[in-house]
């Protein structure tokens, strides 16, 4: 099985003119809520995270199919995933989602405010540094780190990015990232092998109950410790000041409703997979 090694983090922006149009009287039009969703799924860079999928679940199936499935059944397979996981499909249903949860909420006005206010100076110095988790050499850097004695001010940091990464939600969205692509996987691979092949449904659930305690823990350890690292050249009172931010209730909401927009987008692509290989085998 598969999991996805990036830990993802969670920021956002707004452009003005969606900015104006929420700040009518009354609740945002429709229309004002798909224009901030769009922007805050670019600004997220939550395609990159969409892109992953795809390719994750066809690496995973390439080290679990068993050798009855031929190349022909193979290939097949592999363009019925890329077919499913498109990244543009993806990522419009993700803004569909998100905009669908901030009209019909009662805090109509959550997600707008959320981008305006992390379209400001801060927040985007801290969306910059979270890139860095996708360096090559993040890894070995985060180990030296890491092996480097705690101190007292390294303990209040942690502490602090413990309740930062609760409210980002960080840990919950790569959970249920990975146990949607891990349930596709195995849906896809009970799709080519012969029925003694197949996972059944209780050893299924077995799996999948297992991988998720499994990530879960993982990450509630690691993502922390990984946000320490990437923001170690923030002064304490600077990132206190982001976490008092990420903590306001329209942030935590908009948190929340993406990384549920995202995992619902991937858990309902999972039974696509099986329709799109019909086709590519007529």
């Amino acid at each position: 099985m598969t999991s996805i090694r990036k830990a993802y983090l969670t920021v956002a922006a707004l452009t003005f003119a969606a900015l104006a149009a929420g700040c009518a009287l009354g609740p945002p039009s429709q229309q004002a809520q798909t224009s901030a969703a769009s922007q805050v799924v670019d600004d997220y860079k939550v395609s990159g995270l969409l892109a992953q999928s795809g390719p994750a679940i066809s690496d995973s199936l390439s080290r679990n199919l068993p050798d009855s499935v031929d190349d022909a059944q193979r290939q097949a397979l592999d363009a019925a995933v890329a077919r499913t996981y498109d990244p543009q499909r993806l990522r419009n249903t993700v803004v569909s989602r998100l905009a669908d949860a901030a009209a019909t909420s009662d805090n109509q006005k959550y997600l707008i405010n959320a981008a305006a206010e992390l379209n400001k100076p801060l927040p985007q110095r801290m969306i910059g540094l979270e890139s860095r988790v996708a360096d090559p050499n993040f890894g070995d850097g985060f180990q030296a780190f890491q092996d480097n004695p705690a101190t007292p001010e390294r303990q209040q940091r942690l502490e602090i990015i413990e309740q930062l990464s609760d409210d980002m939600v960080v840990g919950d969205l790569q959970t249920d990232f990975n146990v949607a692509l891990l349930e596709s996987m195995i849906a896809a691979r009970n799709d080519v092998v012969s029925p003694d092949e197949q996972v059944d449904a209780a050893q299924k659930q077995r799996i999948i109950a297992n991988s998720r305690d499994g990530i879960r823990a993982k990450l509630n350890q690691q993502v922390p410790r990984m946000l320490l690292y990437v923001y170690r050249d923030v002064d304490t009172k600077t990132l206190q000041q982001y976490a008092d931010l990420q903590h306001q209730p329209f942030m935590v909401w908009s948190n929340k409703a993406l990384a549920n927009a995202v995992t619902s987008t991937l858990a309902d692509a999972g039974p696509r997979v099986s329709q799109n290989l019909s086709a590519e085998e007529q």
